[in-house]
């Protein structure tokens, strides 16, 4: 998954060398024996079969999705209603400064199923070629218990979580990322920078007020202290020189 929250679901199907076999037996192509045809009209992209030298064979399959949603809902139509892949779920939310991401679920394969009984149209083709589809159904079963592995690998922005299923045990998958938003935590350091200045700014005039030295009026003393004119107690004001007291 994206940090926008899409991305691509890819199922990769390993068959080992005997599985090969079985799938090519009385000489059948593994090309033909598998029918993919319905997939490309589902919007699969689906890559052709690679060989190995030992005899093994890989299928890729991927399908592209737009929201996380989108994902949860190709998680189902992979696992159908007989899947090992059980509550899968895949999420992305935005948070205050960060964006988590998780894939959510479980691996379980204690109980397999092939979802051959759920398949009515090749129910109905079995039975007409004589196949015991109950009969098949169980071998089946009995063969992927010991036979069938299952692997999820969550790609999440800032991490990958690799889960591994167990042979008959239920395993949890549990994968998140956290990523935070640079945009947003520069932004509130920002507005914490620019919220600090405004106070300082209006706190800034009432402190000068509060420690200003009193102002003193040209020739007098402070303000708020004696008249003009005025000396010390008992002094007597002053006269001009050569006029009479009195006059």
């Amino acid at each position: 998954m994206r940090d926008d929250g899409s991305g691509v679901v890819k199922v990769t199907a390993v068959l080992d060398p005997e599985a090969v076999k079985s799938a090519e037996a009385e000489g059948g192509k593994l090309e033909d024996r598998v029918r993919l045809g319905d997939l490309a009209q589902s919007g699969w992209t689906v890559a052709p079969w690679a060989r190995a030298k030992d005899g093994s064979a890989t299928l890729t399959l991927t399908k592209p999705f737009a929201s996380p949603e989108q994902a949860t809902a190709i998680l189902q139509e992979i696992n159908g209603t007989a899947g090992p892949l059980q509550d899968m779920k895949v999420s992305r939310s935005k948070g205050l400064l960060s964006t988590k991401y998780s894939v959510s679920g479980s691996i379980d394969l204690a109980k397999l199923g092939t979802g051959i009984t759920a398949d009515q149209p090749l129910v109905q083709s079995l039975t007409a070629q004589g196949v015991d589809v109950a009969a098949l159904d169980k071998t089946l079963v009995a063969g992927a218990r010991d036979a069938v592995s299952v692997k999820v690998v969550a790609e999440l922005p800032d991490g990958t979580t690799v889960v591994a299923g167990k042979a008959g045990k239920v395993t949890p998958v549990d994968a998140s990322s956290s990523v935070r938003d640079s945009a947003k935590v520069g932004l509130l350091v920002l507005a914490v920078v620019l919220v600090g200045a405004a106070i300082a700014v209006l706190l800034w005039p009432t402190r000068r007020r509060a420690h200003a030295p009193a102002r003193r009026r040209p020739g007098n003393g402070p303000v708020g202290g004696p008249v003009s004119g005025s000396g010390p107690p008992g002094d007597a004001p002053p006269t001009r020189r050569g006029t009479p007291p009195g006059s």
